[in-house]
């Protein structure tokens, strides 16, 4: 029932807090059961002291003045970095593939075009693709941008 309750409390923190104060928490946690067992209450009755797991940590976290959502903000602020870089990759692509790009109908270093059509074997142009990845990325960036400063004002 113990054991139960300490693993409930450590999910319930997620990344609330470092793992050093997180361990400094379960420590305690384990002292308070010790210390309850040895004058004689039961762990049920210390549980319904200390209330649920979520209400340990809201009231710990309360009392420790930590601020919850920092971790998620910073997990936000990651996420858009990596999409804007992979959004900047996929537009320097389509850049680099559009650049030395020779005429439509034309072949080899032709100038003009000419009757002939070379197609690749699926039809496929990497460049419109990679202005596809870079377009969606750019979106979802945004996305996460707004999110999270929507998140860290509230």
């Amino acid at each position: 029932m113990k054991e139960r309750y300490i693993k409930q409390v450590k999910k319930e923190f997620g990344l609330c807090l470092s793992n050093k104060k997180r361990n400094e928490i379960i420590r305690d946690l384990n002292e308070i059961f010790g210390s309850a067992l040895e004058h004689g209450e039961t762990e049920q009755q210390v549980i319904e002291r200390l209330g649920t797991p979520s209400d340990f940590v809201k009231n710990t976290i309360e009392q420790l003045g930590t601020n919850s959502t920092a971790p998620k903000r910073q997990r936000g602020i990651i996420s858009s970095v990596i999409f804007l870089l992979v959004a900047v990759v996929a537009f320097s692509i389509f850049a680099i593939a559009q650049f030395g790009k020779a005429p439509n109908n034309a072949i080899g270093a032709a100038d003009a075009m000419t009757n002939i059509q070379v197609e690749g074997a699926l039809g496929i142009d990497i460049a419109k693709i990679m202005l596809v990845i870079g377009l969606i990325a750019i979106v979802i960036a945004i996305i996460q941008i707004i999110r999270t400063t929507y998140n860290s004002r509230r």
